[in-house]
């Protein structure tokens, strides 16, 4: 014979129910349907790309576009920054982020996608002309995307 806690409350076939139905599935989607969601996940074995020397660069083939948030960026400004993966001729997966605002604005300016190519160059530190922080250097990059031919939108 079972033992029973006269503590714990007797539980209607009606509540029992209401309880099933939230871990039910939702309509329409079935468990082969979030199997093949949950394969699809891949790792992301990318490394992030610094260059430290004026004239590094790096080019490929974009397989990842997404968006990180930076914790540095000013009050008012966006906090969102580009995320590319690019895959080297050679394999290699580097993730270049645009948190620097020259390569920021170059990201968002060029708007790789999936299956572009895609060149990116540093070149070296250089002073700000003018305004308020004249004379302090920023670090310059420059971007280039050559769109794939399902990436062009026709005019």
């Amino acid at each position: 014979m079972a033992a029973s806690n006269k503590n714990t409350p007797e539980v209607t076939a009606g509540e029992k129910d209401e309880v099933d139905k939230l871990f039910d599935e939702p309509a329409g989607i079935s468990d082969e349907d979030l199997d093949d969601l949950l394969d699809a996940v891949e790792e992301d074995d990318s490394e992030g790309w610094v260059p430290k020397e004026k004239g590094e660069g790096i080019s490929g083939k974009v397989i990842k576009v997404g968006t990180t948030r930076s914790d540095f960026a000013n009050d008012g400004e966006d906090p969102n920054c580009p995320t590319v993966v690019i895959e080297t001729k050679n394999g290699d997966k580097w993730r270049v982020i645009g948190y620097g605002t020259v390569l920021k604005r170059e990201m968002i300016d060029q708007n790789p996608e999936v299956d572009d190519l895609m060149a990116v160059k540093y070149f070296g530190e250089k002073p700000i002309k003018s305004g308020r922080f004249q004379g302090k250097p920023y670090k310059h990059y420059g971007v280039a995307v050559r769109k794939a031919a399902k990436n062009v939108k026709a005019a």
